[in-house]
């Protein structure tokens, strides 16, 4: 099978930015097997397949594979696979969904740019042991906020400043040390956070191979929850500007939109904008 297959950088709007994702558009016939090796050997953080739908609801199914596993939902995948499909004139519709292993999944065009709304993360416990956190993490134990707690599928934990952010290189190995295996060796978030924009590294899951992510989708809503669960977030906030990958040279823009009921963040919309790096044949 000859599989055409596009590549674009996501939450970023000029080419070699932001988190780059490799869009199988016509992926019906191809395994699971397949797509795992395909995404090993394309090396971005994810790899999206499109397949048609399951469910009547959705425009269509799509699968999400990092080089290590696969994945039920993940943020830049999404809006990357429906900037594609929507470059290539496949989808022309404002507001769809996608089916996925996590569910159905709403996007929403506006102009360019494309915005989700991702799954409602599990608020867990805050955690103890920040200065332990802190020396795991390889930086000053007042440098960390009281707050770090397992928010969805990620460690959140707020640090003071950007200095600090920049120092941030996790070992894993003391890590297990204080936390939980499945915690030490997960998705590891950490921001900084000031007046309405957030600053973020996100170290990914060591299962995942990816290494620290260039822009994380999927970490937007836990990041926020975790803000909100710890006062940090004004009330009625309606929206946060995000930067990621600084520290790894693929600077990205992520946008969140905020809706409220009451004191409790009701939903959480996550969009950015993406650029067409290239298109190309594989065969499988």
């Amino acid at each position: 099978m000859i599989a055409t297959f596009h590549q674009c950088d996501v939450f970023t709007d000029r080419l070699f930015g932001g988190n780059p994702l490799a869009v199988v558009p016509d992926a019906d016939g191809l395994d699971s097997a397949t797509m795992q090796a395909f995404a090993r050997e394309m090396n971005c953080s994810e790899s999206a397949f499109v397949f048609h739908p399951r469910d009547p609801r959705a425009a269509c199914r799509v699968r999400i594979f990092t080089p290590g596993r696969e994945l039920p939902f993940a943020g830049h995948p999404t809006i990357g696979t429906a900037y594609t499909l929507h470059r290539l004139g496949l989808l022309d519709a404002r507001s769809f969904s996608f089916e996925m292993e996590a569910g159905l999944i709403p996007v929403r065009r506006e102009g360019s740019r494309f915005w989700l709304t991702p799954p409602v993360p599990t608020l867990g416990d805050a955690l103890g042991e920040p200065a332990a956190l802190a020396r795991a993490l390889g930086i000053d134990a007042a440098a960390v906020s009281e707050g770090a707690r397992i928010v969805g599928s990620f460690l959140c934990v707020r640090v003071w400043s950007l200095e600090a952010l920049a120092n941030v290189d996790p070992d894993r190995a003391a890590l297990r040390g204080i936390l939980e295996r499945r915690i030490a060796d997960g998705n590891l978030l950490l921001f900084f956070f000031d007046s309405g924009r957030a600053w973020v590294r996100m170290f990914a899951d060591i299962a995942e191979g990816i290494g620290e992510d260039p822009a994380t989708g999927s970490a937007v809503a836990p990041m926020l929850h975790a803000l909100a669960a710890s006062g940090a977030l004004a009330l009625q906030m309606q929206g946060v500007e995000i930067e990621q990958g600084r520290w790894i040279d693929r600077r990205s823009t992520l946008y969140a939109r905020l809706s409220w009921a009451g004191s409790d963040i009701s939903s959480i919309e996550v969009g950015g904008d993406c650029v067409h790096a290239f298109s190309s044949e594989i065969a499988l």
